[in-house]
């Protein structure tokens, strides 16, 4: 818009300053155009920072949700945090505010060196209009209609040079964009539909190894596996074994490195992407808190089914959280989170059983269902409760259970024991027990801690 305006200010002044004398709108012209290459090179020169400081804004980001964030708020009090993270936000920031502030400062250096010299080719025709008076080639009334014109072009010449300066901020800018919107995805969908005959086939991981993108030790290597339909496997090892990043996989939230998923005779990878995750029943370790209602935080899990309020309710009474939608004001429509206007916040096991409920919103439909420390939020009363739930809504589907707890393991018709990405143990229970093993070991400890 101040670009046409600045056009149609520019084009009658330039056509009546032809009528002072041909060379007053070239020399306008050529003393201002050195203003519009300032201009760009400060942009340039401007977003260059901004890039090459792409690092420490993103670490100064970090710090500002340190110091904002509710999840951080009680340690922060507790152990006198607030002025450590105050100080690294600070000299972040003055390490960005001055690497800038030095761009500033030599641009405006030459912003004002090329401003006085634009003033000086317009001060000449100034002269040159009242040098033409005093003459008597031009009258009072030029005089009045020539200094004005001569402002006008000059004014109409700013507003262009930085309106172009803007677009080439917002070209600049918008760059990266678009090179986002260019990225091919990672994970590329199949176009083969999983036949009906499949959904009751077998999982079989073969050879499977992973690398995490940007590390260079593998995380699970040559795991060889096979899930039956209607049996429940565990997967249990230390922390770092490679369980929860098995049952991303599983998921295909990502790839394999090396080695291949199928189910029964189709690799994952050809298998339509949404179809597949439809297929399939989650609930994550690190679990979502969705700042919505009751209903949708539920309702989402399946979105075919509109959040319907038959189907959430039995989802919620199957994860045990019936009586939920009572006692909240608001019942189904109650907001939860914080984050939110008169938001209800739930306590840990609750959120938990919540994300248990949102993953039975698709068990109708779900072949396969994978519990990534489902429990571990609740109490040894509403724990052993969740267990008689997934042993029901477990039967006939093939389940993978990933857990420290070995009293749900003992659950499941297998156990596979996982350390250093590989696996070291694999049988029921009992079997296990007998091989006086790692999960011998693992369960004799956990015993213990009960005795």
């Amino acid at each position: 818009m101040f670009a046409l305006v600045g056009i149609f200010l520019f084009v009658p002044s330039v056509a009546i300053t032809v009528s002072i004398a041909w060379w007053v709108p070239l020399v306008l012209i050529v003393f201002g155009a050195p203003s519009f290459h300032v201009e760009i090179k400060y942009s340039r020169k401007s977003w260059k920072v901004e890039k090459t400081q792409a690092s420490l804004t993103r670490e100064m980001e970090i710090y500002a949700n340190l110091i904002k964030g509710e999840n951080y708020a009680k340690e922060l009090r507790l152990f006198s945090l607030q002025g450590i993270m105050i100080e690294r936000w600070q000299r972040l920031f003055d390490a960005v505010f001055m690497r800038m502030m030095k761009v500033r400062n030599g641009e405006a250096f030459s912003v004002l060196i090329w401003a006085l010299i634009g003033g000086l080719g317009a001060a000449f025709c100034y002269v040159y209009v009242v040098l033409g008076v005093l003459r008597g080639i031009f009258s009072l009334g030029d005089l009045a209609l020539y200094t004005g014109i001569i402002l006008q072009v000059r004014r109409s010449l700013f507003i262009m040079i930085a309106t172009l300066g803007d677009v080439y901020d917002v070209a600049l800018a918008t760059a990266p964009i678009f090179q986002l919107l260019d990225l091919e995805p990672q994970l590329v969908s199949g176009q083969q539909k999983i036949e009906i005959r499949s959904e009751n086939s077998p999982l079989h991981i073969e050879d499977l190894s992973f690398v995490y993108p940007g590390g260079d030790r593998p995380t699970l290597k040559n795991i060889n596996l096979t899930i039956k339909p209607g049996e429940m496997v565990a997967l249990v090892g230390e922390n770092g074994a490679g369980k929860t990043t098995l049952a991303k996989l599983l998921c295909r939230l990502y790839d394999p490195s090396a080695g291949s998923i199928y189910w029964g005779k189709t690799d994952f990878r050809s298998l339509e992407l949404d179809e597949l995750r439809s297929k399939i029943a989650v609930v994550m370790q690190d679990y979502a808190r969705f700042p919505a209602s009751l209903r949708e935080n539920v309702g989402w899990g399946d979105v075919t089914q509109e959040a319907e309020e038959s189907s959430v309710l039995q989802a919620l009474e199957n994860a045990g959280l019936e009586y939920l939608s009572k006692s909240l004001g608001e019942g189904l429509d109650t907001p939860l989170g914080k984050q939110l206007k008169d938001g209800t916040d739930l306590s840990g096991g609750q959120w938990q059983r919540v994300a248990i409920a949102r993953a039975l919103m698709r068990i109708s439909s779900a072949n396969l269902l994978i519990f990534d420390e489902p429990t571990a939020a609740l109490d040894p009363k509403n724990e052993h409760e969740i267990y008689q739930i997934f042993r029901k809504i477990a039967a006939g589907r093939m389940s993978v259970v990933v857990s420290h707890r070995l009293a749900l393991a003992k659950m499941a018709d297998r156990i596979v024991v996982m350390e250093h990405g590989e696996i070291v143990e694999m049988g029921s229970h009992d079997e296990l027990m007998e091989q006086n093993g790692i999960y011998h070991l693992m369960f004799s400890r956990q015993k213990s801690s009960y005795i």
